[in-house]
């Protein structure tokens, strides 16, 4: 219901002041459709680790529409230096590789300001990106693997298919809006214990 621009769009002044509305609908038919639409994107924004339905295994991404049609070159003299995007052919390159069709909307994907895409491409170019901290971020790959060229082709149709669920989110925000909907007064107080953050699983790694 919230993540997309239709939603943005609507409530920017609100959320100009950090007020997110929560638009929580009384209609059950409404409200299973936006359960089903969230868990299309969950799908995807966990790379299939979530809500996978009966069929493809986990950890699969529907194909989408982008391909590898000039693979980027796999020896250290062909490692790409840069990457740039031509919109009239829809096609991303990376450095001598090249990657089609990508529509100008999947290039410029943000998420608050930040273009995913690019910016996964520039911490992958031979200089990378980001500041440095240790020696340990001067260890990087001396030549282009063919995971990178993998991790590209699924962010790419993760953000196809993102983009695609994009009308079907501002139709249920509309008819959602447009309907009855739960008063924050007709609602229980949240337990203090649902307002911790979850902790860790048993033997996670942590950051230090």
């Amino acid at each position: 219901v919230m993540a997309h621009p239709a939603y943005t769009g609507r409530h920017y002044a609100e959320l100009e002041t950090r007020q997110v509305r929560v638009p929580l609908t009384k209609d059950g038919g409404l409200f299973a459709r936006a359960v089903a639409a969230g868990a299309r994107l969950l799908r995807l924004h966990t790379y299939g680790q979530r809500y996978v339905p009966a069929g493809p295994a986990p950890g699969s991404i529907p194909p989408g529409s982008a391909r590898c049609v000039v693979a980027v070159p796999g020896d250290a003299a062909g490692y790409p230096e840069s990457f740039t995007y031509d919109a009239a052919t829809k096609t991303l390159y990376v450095g001598k590789g090249q990657f089609a069709p990508v529509r100008q909307e999947v290039y410029d994907y943000a998420v608050s300001g930040l273009k995913v895409v690019q910016s996964w491409l520039k911490y992958r170019m031979q200089d990378g990106a980001g500041r440095k901290s240790s020696p340990l971020d001067d260890i990087r790959p001396s030549v282009w693997p063919a995971q990178f060229t993998t991790e590209l082709l699924e962010l790419l149709w993760v953000v196809e298919a993102t983009l695609a669920i994009y009308p079907e989110q501002a139709t249920l925000l509309d008819a959602i809006l447009r309907g009855e909907c739960f008063a924050a007064s007709e609602l229980p107080p949240a337990p203090e214990g649902m307002r911790l953050a979850p902790r860790a699983p048993a033997g996670a790694a942590r950051l230090v």
